[in-house]
């Protein structure tokens, strides 16, 4: 008699916004995994509800990791835009009130820091943290043009400063990204995120919809956990570009996460942008 097959380990999904967490849902339900997802509130839509969820508020820690061990998750993704919390937004329970400390200390230092210690409260209590392209490989940004159109030399070159900012904003915890126009830089990605971001540059952009100079690159920081916070990019971040009169968006192949690429490069096509994956060792020229 053959041994019984083991059981797929249930997978809990920490969800913040956009379309991710439940593309993430999909892929683990169609490979045999059971799911529960916890919606973070303020971040996490509505569209959780269709599935075996629970809904938790910044702070509350004890209720956070009740709700993944009460529903027998035993690993965990992390995904979804999360705004980084101020002190006013947290609302601790008491497990989150004995932590508070320590987080305020990690909420200084940056959010790959904060995040960081999430993954810790979460693994010294039995669960296991894991990356979401263990789940849908097709989410990590693979090496080549996406779109129709291709960057040209000038576009190249501001791809290869805004690498540089974003690697050297990313070494501070500060943030993943840069656009960079005619060789300048002249934005660069803080605790807003990148849509913010993208709404700075166009509003400083005179008739935006026809300049198309420019780049917006993204790149994860030097150090961080890239099981968590991986940048990321789709269809949203391409038409904010567009609005700001970008030429293009560029991420490293590998390391950044595209929600739906399908759809993003139909919009980025629409829209006359390109977008590239470029290899690892691009970054690592530029910046050693």
């Amino acid at each position: 008699m053959s041994a019984p097959a083991e059981r797929p380990r249930k997978l809990g999904i920490a969800a913040g916004s956009g379309p991710l967490p439940l593309q993430l849902a999909e892929a683990a339900r169609a490979s045999g995994r059971d799911v529960f997802i916890v919606g973070v509130k303020g971040a996490a839509g509505s569209s959780i509800e269709a599935w075996p969820h629970g809904w938790v508020r910044v702070g509350a820690m004890g209720r956070f990791l009740k709700l993944f061990r009460e529903a027998g998750c035993e690993d965990i993704v992390i995904i979804g835009p999360m705004t980084r919390p101020t002190l006013r937004d947290i609302v601790p329970d008491f497990r989150g009130l004995l932590l508070l400390p320590r987080f305020i200390k990690r909420m200084q230092r940056g959010d790959d820091a904060l995040l960081r210690g999430v993954v810790e409260f979460l693994e010294d209590n039995g669960l296991r943290v894991i990356g979401a392209e263990t789940i849908l490989t097709s989410l990590l940004a693979a090496e080549g043009l996406f779109t129709r159109i291709a960057p040209d030399a000038a576009h190249q070159a501001d791809i290869d400063l805004a690498i540089r900012a974003a690697h050297d904003i990313g070494a501070q915890d500060i943030g993943q990204g840069a656009v960079a126009r005619q060789g300048h830089v002249i934005a660069l990605e803080d605790i807003q995120g990148t849509d913010v971001m993208l709404t700075r540059v166009a509003a400083k952009t005179p008739h935006a919809a026809s300049t198309r100079q420019g780049v917006l690159v993204k790149l994860p920081k030097p150090a961080q956990d890239r099981r968590v916070d991986r940048p990321t990019i789709g269809a949203r971040t391409v038409e904010r570009a567009a609005a700001a009169g970008l030429a293009g968006i560029a991420v490293e192949a590998g390391g950044a996460i595209i929600a739906d690429a399908e759809e993003m490069t139909r919009i980025a096509n629409a829209l006359g942008l390109f977008v590239l994956g470029f290899p690892p060792s691009r970054v690592e020229s530029l910046v050693r």
